[in-house]
């Protein structure tokens, strides 16, 4: 991904096949019809090729989302040291939303996510959907393998941050990865359980 900025605006560029290229476009722009934090579709480039005439991937143009950090430049930063739980309900809270409308992201993790401080806490963004798929509503198992797959995720790109010493090695990666199961399903439940 390369950000370019034009007639005042950054926007991000992300070479990727035509048909996926096409794809993302669409549920992006789907989700842009939701009330579901994600980036803004603006386009898709074809045709492209360099200077030797040789062809070049479709590009995927989004807009820039302003005062939003990927998650490995907040931990590049002096953060308090409940970072990693915040950023983990942040995305506990899209995951609920984006399949509570019947998105499956296929994808979920860290790296796929944007932050933005909101007061005290973060929000999360979806900015990568191009695993994605909207259905009418999820199974089950599509809810359960999303969370499973980011909980598999979440750690690896932690245990990647301890390595670069940016999370003290102390840190229970696994358990906050496993945070994220836990938060998903309190949400989850709250909205779906029956009242007495």
């Amino acid at each position: 991904v390369r950000f370019v900025k034009l007639s005042g605006q950054v926007l991000a560029v992300k070479e990727i096949g035509e048909v996926v290229a096409f794809s993302e476009y669409e549920l992006l722009r789907q989700l842009s019809k939701t009330d579901i934090p994600s980036v803004e579709p603006v386009g898709v480039i074809t045709g492209r090729k360099d200077a030797n005439g040789e062809r070049l991937e479709a590009v995927l143009i989004t807009k820039h989302l302003q005062f939003s950090l990927p998650y490995r430049s907040l931990f590049s930063q002096a953060l308090q040291p409940d970072t990693a739980t915040r950023l983990i309900d942040a995305l506990a809270v899209l995951m609920v939303r984006l399949h509570l409308i019947g998105f499956y992201w296929g994808d979920v993790s860290l790296s796929n996510t944007l932050f933005r401080r909101d007061a005290e806490t973060y929000a999360a963004w979806l900015v990568d959907a191009e695993t994605g798929k909207l259905y009418p509503k999820l199974t089950d198992g599509q809810r359960n393998y999303d969370i499973e797959l980011a909980r598999t995720n979440i750690i690896g790109e932690l245990m990647d941050l301890q390595a670069g010493e940016f999370i003290d090695e102390d840190e229970d990666v696994i358990e906050i990865g496993d945070r994220l199961h836990a938060r998903y399903n309190e949400l989850w439940n709250a909205l779906h359980d029956m009242e007495s």
